[in-house]
Parts: structure tokens; sequence; C-alpha cells
């Protein structure tokens, strides 16, 4: 955290600098040249009025590009626009028009030095005229207006530039929490009642396996009612011993409270009281029996099918290849057995989400590209909810699904049809099986055997 407000401070310093620069040059310059002398000083005022115009808009543009920097990286080229992200983060706001605003209100604070300077100098001496002076702060805008526009232009690039952090050695769990988990956010919202009515298709009374639930429980509390018990399983050691500390009830466990109570209201329409949210946190700690360290990579992720699968921002979080984000489906639906659930979430059309300031990948997921995945092996339910997260976390809107595994005959008849497909379809899926697998087994860790130990849900 410290680094980036060191590296905003800098960036903040050089970057007033620059414009001040820029900005004064091409004031100068534009009276130095004559090429509006004699002007009427109506036009002039006209010309003064254009150049704000050019200005709001390159610095519209820079807006944009700063609020892409500070959800990819947690710097700004504007301190006091960290300051206002940070603080509406702090208070569980959405940081955009916050960021924004204050970006901007600096942005016009810096005019005020040049009206003082142009209109000052008209004052102190006859050789600068007002209309000299109004031409001054026409060609200031106008360098204003082009260095801002050339900033986001830099930041954009920037930010291409970046490569995807590692979740082997990047990946902070207890920061992820924080970021995303400290109250109930709009993906959440929405994806926890859909969550609600998918599951009221799983059977009852079986285990249901929740595929790369990341350090969160948010998601499985729906599932407490109807499950026989619940296996949870990811990549990360470290995200497991994260949910180890919740069902141990350790000191400095996330709170989990407010999404039992948003699932609870989903389920019953209703407020819950508090005996009846920790009812169901009792309840789902029961059910937990298994913790297992699974990699969606393998063909087989787990010796065991289950009826119902549950696997929410893990496939598409892990990875920014499409190719291998269908791999990773497949293996993953795999583990439903024929007329059982699966259900599923993915952010919608996002090449990168923020943790910490580090950016991690995502497979830039749309709506057909999850309904084909899934077919023809499944009846899937698609639905796109817009969130309006794009600035705070990297990501406008999220897909759900959830659909019944078919039978085998009917994926055959499905599979005939699917290969005669246009050529151009069946060559891509080619080029898709002929990814490598890996070969490790799956570690499985009974519940009462995980020890301490981190890819987001």
């Amino acid at each position: 955290m410290r680094f980036t407000w060191t590296i905003s401070v800098a960036a903040t310093a050089a970057s007033t600098y620059a414009l001040d620069a820029v900005a004064a040059a091409a004031g100068a310059g534009l009276v130095a040249s004559g090429l509006l002398a004699g002007l009427d000083q109506s036009w002039v005022l006209a010309m003064l009025v254009g150049s704000y115009l050019t200005w709001a808009v390159g610095l519209g543009v820079n807006l944009r590009a700063n609020g892409r920097l500070l959800a990819a990286t947690g710097t700004s080229t504007n301190v006091l626009s960290k300051a206002a992200y940070e603080m509406a983060r702090r208070r569980g706001r959405s940081p955009r028009l916050p960021a924004a605003v204050a970006y901007a209100a600096t942005e016009v604070a810096k005019e005020l030095p040049y009206y003082a300077a142009a209109f000052g100098a008209a004052a102190a001496t006859d050789t600068i005229t007002t209309t000299d002076a109004l031409i001054f702060l026409a060609g200031a805008n106008l360098g204003a207006a082009l260095y801002e526009y050339g900033l986001a232009r830099l930041t954009t690039a920037v930010l291409r530039r970046r490569r995807y952090a590692s979740f082997d050695t990047d990946w902070d769990p207890a920061r992820y929490l924080a970021d995303y988990y400290r109250t109930v956010e709009p993906d959440e919202i929405v994806t926890i009642a859909f969550l609600v009515d998918a599951l009221r298709h799983a059977e009852r009374d079986q285990p249901v396996l929740f595929f790369g639930v990341g350090p969160t429980m948010h998601h499985v509390f729906a599932a407490a009612e109807r499950a026989s018990e619940i296996h949870l399983g990811d990549y990360l050691p470290a995200n497991l011993a994260e949910i180890r500390r919740w069902i141990d009830g350790e000191p400095g466990a996330h709170d989990w409270r407010p999404f039992i109570r948003h699932t609870l209201r989903c389920e019953t329409g209703r407020e819950p009281t508090e005996a009846e949210v920790a009812n169901r946190a009792d309840l789902t700690r029961a059910k937990i029996t298994r913790l297992v360290r699974v990699d969606a990579g393998d063909p087989r992720p787990v010796d065991q099918r289950y009826a119902t699968v549950v696997s929410a921002y893990c496939a598409d979080s892990a990875t920014d290849d499409p190719a291998t984000w269908r791999r990773f489906m497949r293996n993953i639906t795999g583990l439903v057995r024929p007329g059982g659930l699966f259900v599923t979430a993915a952010l919608h059309r996002c090449r990168g989400y923020t943790v910490g300031g580090r950016l991690f990948p995502s497979a830039n997921v749309g709506e057909d590209d999850l309904r084909a995945v899934l077919r023809p092996a499944f009846d899937p339910h698609v639905e796109v909810r817009a969130t309006g997260q794009d600035t705070t976390h990297g990501y406008a809107a999220v897909l759900l699904a959830w659909g019944l595994s078919v039978g085998p005959a009917e994926v055959v008849e499905r599979s005939v049809a699917r290969a005669q497909a246009p050529v151009g379809a069946a060559r891509d899926r080619a080029a898709d099986e002929g990814l490598g697998t890996f070969e490790r087994r799956p570690e499985v860790v009974p519940l009462g055997q995980m020890g301490g130990g981190g890819r987001r849900e």
C-alpha cells in the first residue's frame, strides 16, 4: 500500500510539472505567433470557450484512463484522486465518482495560476493587452487538452504491457477478502440470489462440491440445507487454510454474516433474525466434511462424481486464454454425474481483475462462449447481469448459468450434430483438444487432517 502511495505522489509531481510546461508553452507560443493578432475580442472569447470544451474532452479521456489505472494497480497520476478512491473503498462505496471528481477538481484548480499570471501581466504592463491574456489562456487550454489526451494514451499503453500476477507467488487471501468481501457488493447480490434459485434444482441429501472456492464461504451457505455434506476444493492451500480458520471459529477469521443474511433473505423474502444467521453458520460448518486441493487442469480433478457441482468465478478467473478456460470447464463439468446439476458464474468480457493493486487474469468470456462450453452435456440457462464494477474491480457485468446434465444417449446425439458444424469451428475445437494436461493426481484432504496453508472464486 505504501508503495502505491509513493508512486502516486511521484507521478502527481511529474505530471503537474509536465502539464504546466506544455500548457504555458502552448499559450505563450500562440500569443507570440501573431496568428490571432487583430482579431475582435468577441471572437477571441469564442475561441476561449472552444478551448475549454476541447480541454474538457481531453480531461474526460484521462479520467477514464486514471480510473482503469487505479483499479488495476492502486496508483494514480493524481494523489488526491487516489485518496478519494481509497476513502470511498474503505466506506464500502463505489470509488469511481469520488476519484474522478477529485482529479477534475485538481485540474480546474490548476487554471487559477494561469488567470492570475495572464491578467496580472496585462495589468502590470501596457505591452500585454487583455486580448493577449485571453489568447494565452486559449492556447494554454489547447496545450492542456493535448497533454491530458497524451497522458491517457500513455496510461493505457502501460496497462496493456503489464503482466498478470502469479497465483503461486502474488496471491494474498486476506487482501482479496478485504478488497471484495467487506460488504455484499453488486456482483454477489445477484450471484447469491441466482445461486439460491438454481440450487432448488439440486437433488436433496447428496454431497455437493464447490470447485475453486478460493478463501471464501459466501456461496456455500445456500447449499447447507439441501446437501448431505459439502466438499470444498481449491488449488491454493492458503485459500483452504483461510476457510479452515472460519470453520474453527478462530479470532480474526473473516466475518461472513452479511452474506449469510443476504442468502437467507433470498431464500425467505424477509429479513432474517440473528439467531437464524447463527444457525445457518453452524449448519454449514457441520455439513463441511472435506477440504480438497484441486487442479482444474487435471482431467480428473477429484476421484468422485457429484449430484451437484458449483464452480463460480473459478475457471475464467484462472487464465487469460479462452482455450485453457474451455479445457478447465470441461474438466470441472466432468465431475457432474448424469442428471446432476452444474451451477457456474464468470466475469463477463473481462481481461483481468485486481487484488491488492495486482492484476490477475480473466478469460474474456461472453454469453455465447459459456453456453457453447456447456453444450452438449447440459441444457444451460445463461444470464448476463450488469454490476457496474468496471472501475472498482475491472468488470462491469457477470455471467450466471445453471444446467442439468443430460443422459449419455442425448450427449452422443448432440455431439454428432456438433461434429457437422462448419469446418472453421471444428478446427478450433481440434486445436483446443490438442492442449496438454497435467498428470498430477488430486490431493484429497479430509477436514480433520487439514493443516495450515491461497484464486478468485
